[in-house]
């Protein structure tokens, strides 16, 4: 077997036009229950009511949660801190395995008890960081700036709005020639809208992670290498540069617009065969490499959502998968 099979098919096809738009979207959103529980998020109301404190005099704690899967262990992870006073609001973001908890300095000053409550109840919980209410101020006033051009950073890496828009109209194009021009004008268009907006936005930001983890690494590639790889591609799809233009353009997808993500999605690609799975021989052994590699670096990531709207519609769908067993 090619040892690059494996991840061109899996890593590339995530990077460059086509996986943004996941077909399963439509039928997962006529399918999805409105009515299913999905992570509170806290309020930016900054006036007083009845003497009550406003949201931007809480604190918060961010902690690194592993074994998250559902919205299962977010049931389990609130249950476990319900006994805590001066808790206001409990974010949880499976996918990133990440819980933020504001709370009330007054009334809880001492957060090592809430990392060792989620702990003992079976999900491993590290503090990352603490963040004063001025510190929270400043970082929403700075989220609410740069919202305009960007909808979110990894690890100070921005992800610019202009590619998820592009990424958007592609795939709100690809299903109307499906299912016509009103879908989106229904309930259930309405519903995959918001379902194909986590998804894009997850995969940016999946792709920031892997290109912040090379980025560190100072692996890079001469520009030869994406340049023959790139007119490889073009001969495998049997179409010459024009021809390969216009029919991404008919897609919804600007040409320079894919030749940036064809050159990401082959600069990860190489970073991985050479760096992550030179020892890896089958398979089996690449995906769990990798998947040990890449939750691992997520871990590491500090995301931080400019667009409040992606990053509630994201943790929604995070939290609407199927429940896990048990613990």
């Amino acid at each position: 077997m090619d040892r690059r099979s494996f991840f061109t098919k899996k890593v590339v096809a995530l990077l460059i036009a086509g996986l943004l738009i996941l077909t399963a979207a439509v039928a997962f959103a006529i399918r999805m229950d409105r009515n299913e529980t999905r992570p509170q998020l806290i309020s930016d109301n900054r006036t007083t009511r009845g003497g009550e404190k406003t949201d931007t005099e809480f604190s918060k704690v961010i902690l690194n949660v592993r074994g998250m899967s559902c919205s299962g262990c977010i049931s389990t992870i609130k249950g476990a801190l319900a006994g805590f006073q001066g808790i206001r609001d409990i974010l949880v973001d499976i996918s990133g395995g990440r819980v933020e908890i504001y709370y009330d300095k007054e009334n809880l000053n001492d957060v090592t008890g809430i990392e060792k409550a989620i702990t003992d109840s079976g999900y491993p919980a590290k503090i990352v960081k603490i963040f004063s209410p001025e510190e929270i101020r400043k970082e929403r006033d700075l989220a609410a700036s740069k919202a305009e051009y960007y909808i979110a950073s990894v690890s100070g890496y921005d992800i610019a709005r202009a590619d998820f828009a592009i990424e958007m109209n592609a795939a709100r194009k690809k299903f109307k020639k499906t299912y016509g021009d009103n879908l989106f004008n229904t309930a259930q268009g309405k519903a995959l809208e918001n379902n194909l907006k986590a998804q894009v936005a997850s995969r940016l930001i999946e792709e920031g992670i892997l290109l912040q983890e090379i980025n560190q690494s100072k692996y890079r590639l001469s520009g030869d290498a994406v340049n023959v790889e790139l007119k490889a591609y073009f001969q495998k799809n049997g179409k010459n540069e024009k021809e390969f233009k216009q029919s991404l353009e008919d897609s919804g997808y600007p040409y320079d617009y894919f030749k940036k993500k064809f050159e990401s999605g082959f600069l990860i690609n190489r970073y991985l065969d050479e760096k992550v799975l030179a020892a890896a021989t089958t398979q089996y052994e690449k995906e769990r490499v990798f998947a040990s590699w890449f939750n691992n670096s997520k871990t590491l990531a500090n995301v931080v959502y400019y667009d409040k709207d992606l990053e509630r519609a994201v943790r929604n769908q995070s939290a609407s998968g199927s429940c896990c067993a048990a613990k």
